[in-house]
């Protein structure tokens, strides 16, 4: 594919925050793409340039793009990272070649007349052949993970753990959004009764002002249980425990008058999965806490997944590693953490090739871009987390599934 002309613009995200969005051109065909940027971020993902900055840096070098041939994305995000030359992309920024690598997806899928899922699932087929088998397949479409309940670095108060998930347990992706819908109003009208007129943090979860970290799982229970749900939703957490843990006294703060060791901590969860029938945790200590990860792994298996974000951020290498030594039996894929799609599919590759479970992921200051459903899609992934189920910024990403589900 040859670029004839590139366009890049600031845009705001869902916090109101500057992010990126390109159009690409090429021939008769266009495409336009943008990204998201998170706020909890793990200490080795790439860096993100501030908007402006990264504006001033695709001037510099847009004129060596453009008239180029570049056969396919995997050459055209090895040209830009052989452009920035650093190991963690701090010259261009990973969200400028980010917002590139995703729109030349786009538009390279345009070219060959597919969907956005099947170039990707193309990709990732010649990556690993096993993925094309639909031998051993029982779930068509990603788990919904709907975040109902905003904590930590996503809300101004409540607890520390920082999202408390609903998994409708079913495989059509229109029943998934209407059980997540129904189960949502509930709970709104469940704290608006109880605690009076009802807060929203970043992803559209509801605020609890009270840091308790196991009163919003009963509350949840309490939800299902008058909905008759219980066989039909089930929870998780997205602890980001890193938020919460003080390296100098190597404990976490899970409540404020609430210290743990690492000892404990590990006891905290494993009481957490069988209270509570976890379906998954993420990030249940912080990010540099192999051995515990691993000790989780084995002390909840077959019961729950042990699922790995900030400490994989979508990294390849740091996804081999947790798949040899069997720390995590699942991760979080983000392609803002490793700052191109071509990488974000070596890392699904690797998951896939270690038996993990793919969740993919949105960011807490998203756009409308539903880049993401295809990429869950295609990957054949296990989740996708999204937010709550009504922002339209996560909407579009369950609406963009139901959508290839009707069409697959």
């Amino acid at each position: 594919m040859i670029i004839d002309d590139i366009s890049l613009r600031i845009i705001k995200d869902s916090r109101r925050e500057e992010t990126l969005e390109a159009t690409m051109k090429s021939g008769s065909f266009s495409a336009t793409s943008s990204i998201p940027q998170g706020k909890s971020r793990g200490e080795n993902e790439v860096v993100l340039l501030p908007a402006l900055i990264a504006l001033q840096k695709f001037q510099e070098i847009k004129d060596k793009i453009l008239g180029k041939v570049f056969p396919e994305l995997k050459d055209f995000d090895a040209f830009l990272i052989n452009l920035d030359n650093t190991n963690n992309k701090s010259n261009l920024g990973g969200n400028l070649i980010l917002v590139l690598s995703q729109t030349f997806a786009r538009l390279a899928a345009q070219k060959e007349d597919v969907e956005l899922w099947q170039y990707l699932r193309q990709i990732l087929i010649a990556q690993d052949h096993t993925l094309a088998s639909e031998e051993g397949i029982t779930q068509r479409s990603p788990y919904f993970c709907f975040n109902i309940i905003n904590g930590g670095k996503h809300a101004i108060y409540g607890p520390k753990i920082q999202e408390y998930w609903i998994v409708p347990q079913v495989d059509d992706p229109q029943e998934s959004l209407t059980l997540g819908q129904q189960f949502f109003s509930s709970f709104q009208e469940y704290c608006q009764n109880h605690f009076g007129a009802n807060e929203f943090g970043d992803e559209g979860g509801i605020l609890l002002n009270d840091d308790n970290y196991q009163e919003p799982l009963n509350i949840l229970t309490k939800v299902r249980s008058q909905l008759g749900m219980e066989k039909q939703i089930m929870f998780s957490l997205d602890e980001a425990a890193s938020s919460f843990y003080h390296p100098e006294t190597k404990q976490y703060f899970l409540e404020e008058e609430m210290k743990l060791s690492p000892a404990e901590m590990l006891k905290v969860n494993n009481e957490l999965v069988k209270q509570y029938d976890i379906l998954s945790l993420e990030d249940p200590f912080e990010e540099n806490a192999w051995p515990d990860f691993k000790q989780l792994t084995q002390d909840v298996q077959g019961k729950a997944i042990i699922v790995g974000d900030d400490l994989t951020v979508t990294n390849p290498s740091l996804i081999k590693k947790a798949g040899q030594t069997k720390t995590i039996s699942g991760v979080i894929i983000k392609p803002t953490q490793i700052g191109s799609i071509s990488e974000t599919l070596q890392s699904i590759t690797l998951a896939h090739q270690y038996q993990l479970k793919v969740i993919v992921s949105h960011r807490s200051g998203e756009t409308m871009d539903d880049f993401i459903a295809d990429l869950a899609w295609a990957s054949r992934a296990w989740g996708l987390k999204s937010g709550a189920p009504q922002p339209l910024e996560r909407m579009a990403k369950y609406d963009r599934i139901i959508q290839i589900g009707k069409q697959h």
